[in-house]
């Protein structure tokens, strides 16, 4: 009798840390825990599409101006690195502008920009700065178009949201400023700025 109530025994106490075990592996609260720690790294090389709006402004020294409207659409790609819920990075682009109806006209634009950010999980604010350029074309009365290369500046921020761990979707409010230029044109000298909203999709490498 006594031997079998040790055996029924032993044989209980051994099931005990099978059940414990098996008690931790399966607790929800331990699970949802060890899902709530993980956070979206933003570091790395990205490249995408974006398409959008510009504004064009162009004044002359006359006092008389010219503003026109049209379609952009590109390409974007650039690295990021992350500290904390700080981004930086930095970032290059090239668009095509489709307008008409104007002497003056920005027929492509494209930018080297540093930018900072800071990160919501899988949702980044930044601002962006750089260097940029353009391609104008004049309409010149009686001789017909002339163009040349603009060299300015430009700023502006975003919205970017990371959709899985590769894709990501972002919208851009930019303005560029290329200054004064001379065509040499009975136009004479003009001042040109851009105003550009985008949105695009990248792929994260």
């Amino acid at each position: 009798m006594y031997t079998k109530i040790i055996a029924l025994a032993a044989v209980a106490f051994s099931a005990v840390p099978a059940f414990a075990a098996d008690a931790v592996v399966q607790d929800p609260a331990y699970v949802q825990q060890g899902q709530t720690q993980s956070a979206f790294d933003w570091s790395g090389f990205y490249l995408g599409l974006q398409g959008g709006y510009t504004s064009t402004h162009a004044s002359y020294l006359d006092g008389s101006e010219q503003d026109l409207d049209g379609g952009s659409t590109g390409i974007y790609g650039g690295y990021n690195f992350q500290h904390g819920p700080f981004v930086f990075g930095i970032e290059n682009d090239f668009n095509y502008n489709w307008k008409d109806g104007s002497d003056v006209s920005l027929k492509w634009d494209g930018s080297a920009r540093g930018r900072v950010g800071y990160a919501l999980d899988r949702t980044l604010i930044y601002g962006t700065g750089g260097l940029a350029a353009a391609g104008g074309e004049v309409d010149v009365p009686g001789i017909g178009k002339k163009d040349d290369i603009l060299i300015g500046w430009t700023a502006g921020g975003g919205v970017e949201r990371a959709l899985t761990d590769n894709i990501m979707m972002r919208a851009e409010y930019r303005y560029d400023d290329f200054g004064r230029k001379d065509f040499g044109s009975a136009l004479g000298d003009f001042e040109v700025n851009q105003q550009k909203v985008t949105v695009g999709t990248s792929f994260k490498f």
